[in-house]
C-alpha cells in the first residue's frame, strides 16, 4: 500500500496552493495543456500521440536501472502532471510509494490524480526528513535551477544511504536547448556534463559513469547533425520522438553507503 503524506504536510501544501496559485506547467504533454511558448499546435498534436509510449519506455529503464521493488520509497524532484511517475508505478505494479514534487499548483493536484503522493513545493527546500528515499527520479528540471548546489544538497540529504537517482538534465550541447528561454548554460561551452559530475562528486553523490555513459550512447538524435538532415534538428516534433533518457546529459548517481549526511 502506498504511504499518504502526514496531514500536516497534506494541510500545508493545500493552503500554500491557495495562497500561491503560481504559474502553470509549461511543458505538459497532457489534452488540453500542452501548448508552450515554442511549440506549434501541430507539433503539440505529435506530441500528445507520442508522449505514451515515450513515457513507457523511459519508466521500463528507469525503473530497471534504479532496481525498483514494491516497498521502495521514491521521490520525483518535478513531477509534472504524473505521466511519468505513473508509468514508473505500473512498472512494479503499483506498489512503491511514489512521491512527487511540482512547483506549479494544477500541475500538481493532476499530478495526485495519477497516484503520486504529490506535494507543491520547491525543490531547494524539500518537507522531507533526512535519509528518506531509496530512490529518486528527475527529468528536465535541474537546468531551469539557478541555485544548483542547494538542489543537489537536498537530493544528497533526501536519499538513504546506498539510494540511487536517475537524473536527466537538458544539455547544451543538444539542439533545442537554447530554444527554451530559462535553461540555464553553466559553462557556455559545448556541453555541461563534466560541470554536473564534478559538482555532483563534490557534494557527496557518486556519478556511476559506466551506468550513465550507456544512455548517453543510445542518443540517435546525432544523426540530425549529418548536413542534409541539420535543417530539422531544432523541430520539436523530432525532438520529442525519442526516448527521453536516452540524452547526453543522463546522470546515474548514487549516496555511498558510508555517508555521513
Amino acid at each position: 500500500m502506498a504511504e499518504r503524506l502526514p496531514n500536516h504536510m497534506a494541510e500545508a501544501t493545500e493552503s500554500f496552493a491557495k495562497t500561491n496559485p503560481l504559474e502553470e506547467y509549461k511543458y505538459a504533454y497532457w489534452k488540453g495543456n500542452i501548448q508552450t511558448e515554442t511549440i506549434s499546435n501541430t507539433a503539440s498534436k505529435v506530441r500528445e500521440k507520442i508522449a505514451p509510449f515515450r513515457f513507457k519506455l523511459a519508466a521500463r529503464q528507469i525503473a530497471k536501472e534504479l532496481q525498483l521493488s514494491p516497498g521502495n520509497k521514491v521521490l520525483e524532484l518535478g513531477s509534472g502532471l504524473g505521466l511519468l511517475g505513473k508509468e514508473i508505478r505500473d512498472e512494479i505494479d503499483g506498489e512503491v510509494n511514489y512521491f512527487g514534487i511540482e512547483l506549479a499548483y494544477q500541475s500538481a493536484k493532476v499530478s495526485g490524480e495519477q497516484g503520486i503522493l504529490e506535494s507543491q513545493a520547491n525543490v531547494l527546500d524539500l518537507p522531507f526528513a533526512d535519509n528518506t528515499f531509496d530512490a529518486l527520479v528527475t527529468t528536465d528540471v535541474l537546468e531551469h535551477i539557478k541555485d544548483n548546489d542547494r538542489v543537489t544538497s537536498e537530493m544528497l540529504r533526501v536519499l538513504k544511504p546506498g539510494g540511487k537517482a536517475f537524473v536527466v538534465i537538458a544539455d547544451p550541447s543538444e539542439a533545442r536547448f537554447k530554444e527554451i528561454h530559462d535553461h540555464i548554460d553553466r559553462t557556455n561551452y559545448r556541453s555541461d556534463v563534466k560541470y554536473w559530475e564534478d559538482l555532483f562528486n563534490k557534494k557527496g553523490l557518486k556519478v556511476l559513469s559506466k551506468n550513465s555513459e550507456k544512455y548517453r550512447k543510445r542518443d540517435w538524435r546525432k544523426i540530425f547533425n549529418l548536413p542534409f538532415l541539420v535543417k530539422l534538428k531544432n523541430k520539436p516534433g523530432f525532438a520529442c520522438a525519442f526516448n527521453p533518457v536516452n540524452r547526453p546529459g543522463t546522470y546515474i548517481i548514487e549516496k555511498p553507503v558510508d555517508s555521513s549526511k
